[in-house]
């Protein structure tokens, strides 16, 4: 497997994409998850990538009340469920994208099959399934 030192995103195997483990809070709780970069065979990291990965924790926390609330509208909307999100959502991978998107990767109770995704892109927060984004 090939391997790298990034400057940001620290040591990355190359599998399908550049990826490492990392843990990530969410409501208050920490998992473990895939840190993943999108690239090709041959490519390296970009510098929006890098730069997205820097300030990712930073828009969460800025924005988790918007975001939570754009969860919650699209389970109860999809799914008609008002459990917790903390019940329903278990995040797996945060992907950062080579156009300057990048987003969280869910695995849902509701949507076992296709799990549920939250993107963002040039500010704008988005909900799906993870196929929309993907």
């Amino acid at each position: 497997m090939e391997k790298i030192n990034d400057i940001v995103f620290g040591e990355m195997i190359y599998k399908y994409s550049w990826m490492k483990k990392d843990k990530f809070k969410f409501l208050e709780k920490e998992y473990e998850i895939n840190i993943i970069a999108q690239a090709y065979k041959g490519n390296e990291i970009l510098e929006v990538q890098r730069n997205n990965f820097i300030q990712y924790q930073e828009f969460l926390n800025k924005n988790s009340d918007d975001i939570k609330i754009k969860l919650r509208k699209y389970l109860k909307e999809m799914f008609n469920t008002n459990l917790s999100l903390d019940e329903l959502l278990e995040p797996k991978s945060i992907v950062f994208e080579r156009d300057n998107s990048w987003g969280i990767l869910f695995e849902c109770n509701c949507d076992i099959e296709n799990g549920i995704a939250l993107f963002i892109k040039n500010g704008e927060i988005k909900v799906g399934s993870q196929d929309d984004f993907l």
